[in-house]
């Protein structure tokens, strides 16, 4: 930067959920009229629609394609795109969960890559992406052995940045919308399982899906899809929804660490369980949330769904578990906006 002035800034989102990951910090940049901001995004699932519910502009960079020349091709598009954009809006800095942080560290711009994954999850993609990228943003609880003075650790959790309550007070006026009691309801969430990490993941399908439906019969249920076409509940309000959900059953990393510091109790079933850091923490320091394995904890599973069912005080019990975790850890947001200024401070210097 020649006149070492952040003046241009780029926040790049490939995932719904890091909308909401950088929603409020973006709200706040856009307050001072010091700063020009800049969004552009993956138009993911339902990217574009929570983009488009907060009145926030964005430049579509791509749309996800499958198979492994799909992915090559995708981000190849985004590499071009992005180098068009930062010739024609001269970006200072880049906050971003994607690949692209790595264009924007070889032409010497300062970005950070904000990721909640463990990097052997994904030991292909962090070794080409994290050798380029300026700085990796993640929590403490993670595994990584290499890059260590790139990392920057937070003592928080993504959904922090969002559902802490600095952040996010639950609407219960919305349940209404959608015919709903308070605690009452169990929420079904089934992940799509086609990201570049999942290949050969499985999550709730066949008999034990089969079962569970039998067990939870006698509840309303909100079933929610990655990458449907079509939603029970609108994008916007999923986590008014899920906060006063009785339960979430899930074979997806997001919405159970969303539930879970919410205090609301969750069930896991995928081939990730035990390799997530982040999830692990919630689960086995805090007891936020319960994991099981495919083709190996079924019965678990069944076992513990209904004993989950008639505890009468879950709600109070996870509420204090949930607390607990809120008293150990930060809200990420306002981390967030310490670390931009000082990266501010940085560059006045």
């Amino acid at each position: 930067m020649k006149d070492k002035t952040i003046k241009n800034i780029l926040i790049d989102v490939g995932h719904p959920a890091h909308v909401h990951l950088f929603k409020n910090f973006l709200f706040y940049l856009q307050n001072s009229d010091l700063y020009n901001v800049k969004i552009s995004a993956r138009n993911k699932d339902i990217v574009s629609a929570l983009l488009n519910n907060l009145n926030i502009e964005y430049i579509s960079l791509s749309t996800p394609k499958k198979g492994f020349f799909g992915i090559i091709s995708e981000i190849c598009s985004r590499f071009f795109y992005v180098q068009k954009l930062i010739k024609k809006h001269k970006i200072d800095i880049v906050f971003t969960s994607t690949e692209v942080s790595a264009i924007f560290a070889m032409r010497g711009i300062p970005n950070y890559f904000f990721a909640e994954d463990d990097d052997d999850l994904m030991k292909v993609y962090t070794s080409l992406i994290y050798f380029f990228t300026s700085n990796i943003v993640n929590p403490t609880c993670l595994r990584f052995s290499k890059w260590k003075k790139k990392r920057i650790l937070h003592n928080s959790y993504h959904e922090l940045a969002y559902l802490h309550p600095n952040n996010f007070i639950p609407d219960v006026n919305i349940l209404d919308k959608y015919d709903l009691k308070p605690y009452k309801f169990i929420v079904i969430r089934h992940s799509a399982l086609d990201a570049h990490h999942d290949k050969g993941a499985k999550g709730l399908q066949g008999k034990l899906w089969s079962d569970i439906e039998e067990i939870i019969k006698d509840h309303p249920q909100v079933v929610t899809k990655e990458n449907s076409k079509s939603h029970q509940i609108d994008p916007w309000d999923m986590h008014h929804v899920l906060a006063y959900a009785k339960l979430v059953i899930s074979d997806s990393q997001t919405m159970t660490a969303e539930a879970a510091v919410l205090g609301v109790p969750s069930i896991r079933y995928n081939t990730f369980v035990g390799r997530i850091s982040y999830l692990e923490e919630l689960e086995h320091k805090y007891d936020l949330t319960y994991g099981f394995l495919p083709e190996r904890d079924e019965d678990k599973l069944l076992d513990t769904l209904k004993d989950m069912l008639e505890q009468t005080d879950l709600k109070e019990l996870w509420q204090k578990k949930k607390n607990k975790m809120l008293s150990e850890k930060i809200d990420l947001n306002n981390w967030m906006i310490d670390l931009f200024e000082n990266e501010i401070t940085k560059a006045r210097k």
